[in-house]
């Protein structure tokens, strides 16, 4: 498969089975992730790799605080958010939820406790930022997610990039022992996809060219 094949393949998948991925095919994956560009080579992604075991018990921590907050996915902004972009999140709610439908469960909250519980992948990447860089490094972070979820793909993984981990930072960094100078800026969920799970039929569609290229000649 060619850069290009992986790159028009790849989706996002919701549902995982429990086969445990090697810590060295993990290795290979965030080495070849690693290769991403960052301003002036810092590198400065960190990332937290959590399997197993200890996924699930992090899991379960996550989705006690959640029953207890409900903080709940959303454009994550109390500005308005333009209709072009919110019609986009429409459109994907409306093409996941007969799919959810035939798996007898509603759309909020499979996609609130299944962010939490990484949809069942057995290795969940927790990629933190050191509060000493810039908010301009998070570009660096978005370069490096990339690399990780088209790298995984080459390796024949699923991923699932998962932003609601970030309301839960602070009983994540407590579970994990993570310094607290250290931010949480986005997981990615990895493993094996269900090829049973209805969900894993959705594929979200593309915004066209000339809703966000300007062209200047």
């Amino acid at each position: 498969m060619t850069l290009l094949d992986t790159i028009r393949a790849r989706k996002s998948v919701r549902s995982f089975t429990d086969e445990p991925v090697s810590r060295e095919l993990l290795e290979r994956i965030l080495w070849d992730a690693s290769r991403a560009p960052s301003a002036i080579n810092m590198q400065p992604w960190e990332v937290h790799m959590v399997l197993g075991e200890e996924r699930l018990r992090l899991s379960k921590r996550l989705l006690t605080a959640y029953r207890e907050r409900q903080v709940t996915c959303g454009p994550g902004t109390t500005l308005p958010v333009p209709d072009r972009f919110m019609s986009r999140a429409r459109a994907c709610a409306d093409g996941m939820t007969p799919l959810l439908e035939r798996m007898s469960i509603d759309f909020r909250t499979y996609v609130n406790e299944g962010s939490l519980n990484f949809y069942g992948a057995p290795a969940a990447a927790l990629i933190f930022l050191d509060e000493c860089f810039l908010p301009d490094r998070l570009t660096d972070i978005g370069s490096f997610m990339a690399y990780l979820v088209l790298t995984a793909a080459a390796y024949g993984l699923s991923t699932c990039p998962i932003g609601l981990v970030r309301a839960y930072e602070d009983e994540i960094k407590d579970h994990l022992n993570v310094p607290p100078m250290k931010s949480l800026v986005i997981s990615v969920a990895l493993g094996k996809g269900d090829p049973t799970a209805p969900i894993n039929e959705f594929r979200s569609p593309r915004a066209d060219l000339d809703e966000f290229v300007r062209w200047i000649d």
